[in-house]
């Protein structure tokens, strides 16, 4: 390789790979900032979506309640 005959060359190389380095740290580091917020952002929307399936849940038994026992009283009359 040409860097192993002169001192000064292999000295830029390496100041490079640093440099490089740095940036491909760098670039990890907000890939996995972006991940964790994603994760977060992911996690509160199910937790909101669960929360109105409950809801709704409750709601369509209340309301087949409310069905039950209006036939019941369509039938009795």
């Amino acid at each position: 390789m040409i860097t192993n005959n002169n001192p000064s060359l292999n000295s830029t190389a390496e100041s490079i790979y640093v440099y490089n380095a740095d940036d491909i740290i760098a670039d990890q580091c907000r890939a996995r900032e972006e991940t964790i917020l994603h994760e977060k952002v992911m996690n509160e929307r199910l937790a909101k979506l669960t929360e109105e399936k409950n809801s709704m849940s409750n709601e369509i038994a209340s309301l087949n309640n409310k069905n039950s026992s209006l036939t019941n009283e369509i039938a009795s009359q």
